[in-house]
């Protein structure tokens, strides 16, 4: 079996994200530590959780400018862009994270097609 990429939803069902959950699980050995990259996106939900669209929009940009190689940034972008109700912005950033998924590799199909998904759902393009 392929291990899973670090946002890949973790084999053991959970529903989390493999990174949150068994790549590093003291229960299996590991010890889990939240780097700047997990704080700063972990930080875009609780801001969105809260209501505070602008401060989680700026952090977005902070994710983008430190860690433009990794998709958190789009991801983020994307989710608050549809808690602001801007669905063709929110339908961008899913179509670019889902497009970076496919081209850095360690991303499952799962995980592309649901950003694809919430992309068309966004745009209005959905076939359901």
């Amino acid at each position: 079996m392929k291990k899973p990429g670090r946002n890949e939803p973790c084999p053991c069902g959970s529903g989390k994200k493999y990174k949150k959950c068994c790549l590093n699980n003291p229960a299996v050995g590991g010890t889990f530590i939240y780097t700047d990259l997990d704080m700063l996106s972990n930080k875009v939900n609780e801001l969105i959780k809260d209501g505070r669209l602008a401060e989680a929009e700026d952090t977005c940009r902070i994710l983008m400018k430190k860690y433009p190689d990794q998709i958190d940034g789009l991801h983020r972008y994307a989710e608050v862009y549809e808690a602001m109700g801007e669905k063709q912005k929110a339908s961008k950033y899913y179509r670019k994270a889902a497009n970076f998924a496919q081209q850095s590799g360690g991303f499952g199909q799962e995980t592309i097609d649901l950003f694809l998904r919430q992309a068309q759902l966004l745009a209005g393009t959905s076939e359901e």
